[in-house]
């Protein structure tokens, strides 16, 4: 029993979703402070990627 894994309940999923869009508004801010479209569309999509593993990793452990 202490091996089973549990299903994430909204706690986690909040953390998740929270986290996710913490990381790609601070991997983005940059294209942002630069007033850069295609940089801050690049850097949006490569946090939404990394947040997405992140949140991924935090909801099965």
């Amino acid at each position: 029993m202490e091996n089973e894994r549990r299903r994430p309940d909204s706690a986690d999923m909040a953390v998740a979703g929270c986290g996710w869009l913490l990381i790609v508004g601070i991997i983005a801010s940059p294209g942002l402070a630069l007033n850069d479209g295609p940089l801050t569309a690049y850097l949006m999509i490569v946090g939404g990627v990394i947040g997405f593993l992140w949140a991924r990793r935090r909801l099965r452990h």
